[in-house]
């Protein structure tokens, strides 16, 4: 599996998991970045004092597959893009907060559901021999956008879902 909604099934209103839960499974698959010991241990550390901070979130989304437009800038590094990655996308309260750990760091992010003001969805077929492919773009009242990309089934569903649960939180 390359990503996970946590919790999965139920109604709209009772997907919550516990901020515990959440740092547990993304320090779970932090390690498959093999990152140096010193990152590793600030973004772990990061994490876990999130999961203790916020006890209970509406919706999380965990994946490998993070969309290439990411990485387009050199600050990231230049094997940013080829190596693992680990994006993280929750919901809590009526904040969106972004992880994204890489090979030569991690990125976080905070804001407000509110400046989400468009949600793109798109499914694109690239060649009619490969699966389709599923990217979102949230977009903010600034100059920003979140995206979620998911390049098979399984991890589509996932994405799908999360945008359920976010776009009732946001109200569209």
């Amino acid at each position: 599996m390359s990503a996970e909604l946590t919790p999965s099934g139920g109604t709209r209103e009772s997907r919550q998991v516990e901020g515990k839960a959440f740092a547990r499974r993304f320090c779970n698959l932090l390690c498959e970045l093999q990152l140096q010991p010193g990152i590793y241990r600030r973004i772990e550390r990061i994490i876990q004092d999130f999961g203790m901070d916020k006890p209970l979130l509406r919706a999380v989304y965990l994946s490998r597959s993070v969309d290439p437009s990411y990485f387009a800038e050199e600050a990231y590094g230049a094997t940013a893009a080829d190596r693992p990655q680990l994006q993280a996308l929750v919901i809590e309260g009526r904040n969106l907060y972004e992880f994204l750990a890489f090979a030569q760091g991690f990125r976080s992010h905070v804001t407000s559901i509110s400046t989400i003001v468009n949600i793109e969805e798109t499914w694109l077929e690239p060649e009619p021999s490969q699966p389709f492919v599923f990217r979102a773009c949230l977009y903010h009242s600034f100059p920003a956008a979140t995206i979620l990309y998911a390049p098979d089934g399984d991890l589509q569903e996932y994405a799908t879902q999360f945008l359920d649960s976010m776009k009732s939180v946001r109200g569209f």
